[in-house]
């Protein structure tokens, strides 16, 4: 048997306060400048959609949203008739002494059947995302 394959957890830390941190992750025209062209955030059960431009779609459902700080969905690829759904745990943390810590957990790979190879190219697409994330987060706000 096989070890478990470990969720993929990362973060950024931003001068940007958590309001803004929040913003940059759940409203889609703001999502679409570091990520992709994303559904709106609603409620738990809703569908959430994100399209890369390239006929790339990741679908899956709205699992939480604790407004201002947590954010989860489901991560399953349209067009993959591969692995399962796995879940993508988004948490805005405010720091002491002003900014935010932008938290990513990727899990549920063992449960979605996909591999460590799967598990570690999205990680290394999430790293790069993130890095844009962070960059446009620190940006001066006219």
């Amino acid at each position: 048997m096989s070890a478990p394959v470990a969720p993929i957890v990362l973060g950024i830390e931003t001068r940007a306060g958590p309001d803004r941190a929040w913003a940059y992750i759940t409203e889609p025209e703001l999502v679409a400048r570091w990520f992709a062209e994303a559904s709106p955030v609603g409620q738990p059960g809703e569908p959430y959609r994100i399209d890369f431009g390239d006929g790339s779609v990741v679908e899956g459902r709205i699992l939480v949203v604790e407004r201002g700080r947590r954010f989860e969905h489901e991560w399953a690829w349209a067009d993959d008739t591969s692995p399962g759904p796995t879940v993508v745990r988004w948490q805005v943390v405010p720091l002491e002494g002003g900014g935010a810590r932008v938290e990513l957990i990727h899990d549920g790979w063992d449960e979605a059947g996909a591999d460590d190879a799967l598990r570690d190219d999205h990680e290394a697409y999430w790293s790069g995302y993130l890095d844009d994330l962070r960059d446009l987060l620190d940006e001066p706000v006219d």
